[in-house]
């Protein structure tokens, strides 16, 4: 481990002196969120400690930089960087660090009725999930989606990205490591009707609207709608909603509204995180876009583009 800044000078100085290193403290959290009910993140960052407990959900262990053994059913096996460690409900689990080591971790904690619900979607038989097996190689695009689901457990993030992130990460999980795939895929056909009726709440929509109300004006389920709109608009829902906010952002800046109070009314928690999406989409910031009014209009070009591509699936049909 490095040292601590200014610890090689003081050692030069004083030669007697041996600085040791410092241990980095640790943390452990919980993550929860009332729009994804029955899913839970726990962070484990620098720990060396051992865990002996019963576990109350469905868990996946990402070790980061944790390495170590488990011991569970009987069974014992490595847990390392690229080794997912999954569990179920109500059951003991034993799991040590390597001797004199410390690492991280991410926990996905997942309730049962929530993992039975992902599972009864992309199954033909809701039947109690079985993990494919207790270590598990780890799957890029698992991890990829994981990183994204943790990045949106924060307080600014609204309903609508954190119920796309894990629905597309439920998805994932479940054809990769949970038992019993069906051997047909879920049908991810465009739902013309559905997709539409979608595209108009989100556009009437004061910004605070969820994955469940939009499968609700759909008529399918959350699963089906977030694929189907994807599939017809090139966009998730919740890029949609946000090209459409970064277009109102655009116009207020253009009319010469303050950027707190445009934040505001655009339903982005504070000023930064209307920045930061603002950027994202556009390229520059919203103080920048506003002295100059040369910038191409990249929110509006990706809703034309969604526009287009329905024009030309129509033009097919005909």
């Amino acid at each position: 481990m490095r040292a601590l800044p200014g610890a090689r000078d003081h050692e030069s100085l004083i030669g007697v002196i041996v600085a040791s290193p410092v241990q980095p403290k640790e943390h452990i959290g919980y993550r929860r969120s009332a729009a994804v009910p029955g899913l839970e993140i726990l962070d484990c960052y620098n720990s060396s400690r051992q865990w002996a407990l019963v576990s109350y959900a469905y868990a996946v262990s990402f070790g980061t930089t944790w390495h170590g053994s488990a011991r569970y059913r009987g069974r014992g096996g490595r847990v390392e960087t690229d080794i997912a460690f999954c569990n179920y409900p109500d059951e003991a689990l034993v799991g040590a660090p390597d001797p004199g080591s410390a690492g991280s971790m991410n926990v996905l904690l997942i309730h049962d009725g929530l993992l039975r619900e992902w599972v009864a979607e992309h199954q033909r038989c809701a039947v109690r999930p079985e993990w494919r097996d207790i270590f598990q190689r780890m799957h890029p695009e698992l991890w990829t989606k994981f990183q994204r689901l943790s990045e949106s457990f924060v307080p600014e993030s609204s309903a609508l990205k954190l119920q796309s992130d894990a629905t597309e990460l439920a998805e994932t999980l479940v054809r990769t490591f949970v038992a019993g795939e069906a051997d047909v895929a879920p049908n991810a056909g465009p739902a013309i009707r559905g997709t539409a009726r979608m595209r108009e709440c989100l556009s009437e929509s004061r910004f605070d609207v969820d994955l469940e109300t939009l499968a609700g004006v759909a008529g399918l389920s959350k699963f089906h709608a977030l694929r189907a709109f994807k599939r017809r608009y090139g966009l998730t829902p919740y890029a949609y909603q946000m090209c459409l906010r970064v277009r109102l952002v655009r116009a207020l800046l253009l009319d010469g509204m303050p950027p707190a109070e445009v934040a505001a009314q655009c339903g982005f928690g504070d000023q930064s995180h209307m920045i930061r999406q603002f950027k994202r989409v556009i390229g520059v910031t919203p103080t920048r876009f506003a002295r100059s009014k040369t910038h191409a209009d990249d929110a509006e070009r990706a809703i034309r583009r969604a526009d287009a591509r329905v024009a030309r699936g129509n033009h097919r049909r005909q």
